[in-house]
């Protein structure tokens, strides 16, 4: 999705700081960037590093003299199985990209647009992070993070009479490489954990695997994101199929009942 957010904010005129973990798909996307026109830098940057937030920014104030949007939009699926059986590295790790990768890049860019108050923070969640599917609770747990650390930050800025707008991009299933770059990218080469070689978590992973592959062209996530920019829209799903779990979760929290299993509507 990040790449194709680059491509549309290219062609609305924007310069562009690109910034990935994997340094030659990275060069690929600020050369293809470049062949099209645009202007475009890239970092090699790990999110769930501080200093690597900070030395984006310098890098795009040296080329650009400012930066006005920020997408906080790196993630990783993380581990799934039973949630007493995902060991505490990939809690952390999981946890360390899609939380603090997006706590990391507020602390970091969000007082530079407030010193020049033009400016917009994208922050990717999920739509795991508005409803429970079993087996993964990692990414659960990180995408309501990342929820309500959004709309904290938007009531904050609103106090403060801020003109820096928010916009919480809440994905259904997209078609991204979003699996197999989680299994590139899990630190050390560390193998699947156990837990997702349980039967219940197979079949989870394989459905999940195949609406992803059916999911929406991430170049129409980038045309929406790009308007609600525009439009200082602060919530952004991509499609309407999670809104009957979605409701029904919050009327399941105002009558006090338990939750049942979240599945989307059929196209």
């Amino acid at each position: 999705m990040g790449r194709a957010f680059c491509d549309r904010f290219a062609r609305a005129g924007m310069r562009i700081v690109v910034a990935d973990i994997e340094q030659a798909p990275l060069d690929g996307a600020v050369a293809e960037l470049r062949a099209n026109g645009a202007e475009a830098i890239g970092l090699r940057c790990d999110v769930a590093a501080p200093e690597d937030h900070e030395a984006v920014l310098a890098a795009a104030i040296d080329a650009f003299g400012a930066v006005n949007v920020v997408c906080l939009n790196a993630g990783v699926g993380g581990a799934n199985g039973p949630t007493w059986k995902v060991s505490l590295d990939d809690w952390r790790w999981t946890l360390d990209v899609n939380l603090w990768g997006v706590v990391h890049g507020i602390r970091t860019f969000v007082p530079h647009l407030l010193s020049h108050g033009d400016g917009h923070i994208v922050t990717t969640a999920s739509i795991a992070g508005h409803t429970s599917s079993p087996f993964g609770a990692p990414y659960n747990v990180s995408k309501h993070g990342v929820v309500t650390l959004s709309e904290t930050l938007y009531n904050e800025l609103r106090r403060e009479g801020s003109t820096v707008g928010v916009t919480c991009l809440s994905p259904g299933f997209v078609a991204t490489n979003i699996l197999e770059s989680t299994v590139r990218n899990r630190p050390g080469g560390r193998p699947a954990p156990a837990g997702e070689r349980d039967p219940g978590t197979a079949r989870f992973v394989e459905i999940a695997r195949r609406m992803v592959e059916n999911g929406l062209p991430p170049a129409e996530v980038a045309e929406l994101v790009h308007d609600a920019i525009l439009a200082d829209q602060f919530w952004l799903f991509t499609d309407d199929v999670w809104d009957e779990p979605i409701s029904r979760r919050h009327l399941e929290i105002d009558e006090r009942r338990a939750p049942t299993l979240p599945a989307p509507r059929r196209r």
